[in-house]
């Protein structure tokens, strides 16, 4: 009993050490673009992306890609995800938005050192109340057991046309 306690008191350590990492990782992922793609670290691209003259009632559909750089298989979660921070002149994306967000496999498992593809469509309905410009942020992380995980994001900047 006193070792699972102890145990428990190590893991729960480690995500109070950790989350700070954890965060500051997500952070510069979502910031910095993708120049190099390295075979042996797991990355997505785009890192940022812009979309313009979004009308409501029409979809947008963006493709990301996400690398396994991993030696074994890999199942990835691919997810909407409210953002930490905004770009100047941007505001957080309105509650419904992660309604509007439509990830093509919410899943996808990787072979060793696999790139994929994953669509995403953006489907804002008519009649929305949205502000000019807002972002989101789809996240991508592995689903394992492990206590720490690397979160990446991809940046959605987004702004309505005729606001």
């Amino acid at each position: 009993m006193r070792e699972r306690q102890a145990k428990m008191v190590i893991r729960k350590s480690l995500i109070i050490l950790l989350a700070p990492v954890a965060m500051l990782i997500c952070g510069i992922s979502c910031t910095t673009s993708q120049t190099a793609q390295p075979a042996d670290k797991t990355w997505l691209s785009p890192g940022k992306i812009q979309v313009s003259n979004v009308v409501p009632g029409k979809s947008i559909t963006q493709k990301i890609t996400i690398h396994n750089g991993r030696e074994s298989n890999a199942t990835f979660l691919v997810y909407y995800r409210i953002p930490d921070y905004v770009e100047n002149n941007y505001v957080v994306a309105p509650a419904e938005a992660s309604d509007w967000i439509k990830i093509g496999e919410a899943s996808p498992v990787f072979a060793p050192r696999e790139t994929k593809e994953v669509q995403v469509v953006l489907e804002v309905p008519d009649g929305a109340q949205t502000p000019e410009r807002w972002e989101l942020w789809v996240g991508v992380k592995e689903n394992t057991a492990n206590m720490v995980t690397t979160e990446l994001c991809s940046r959605w900047l987004i702004t309505m046309r005729n606001h």
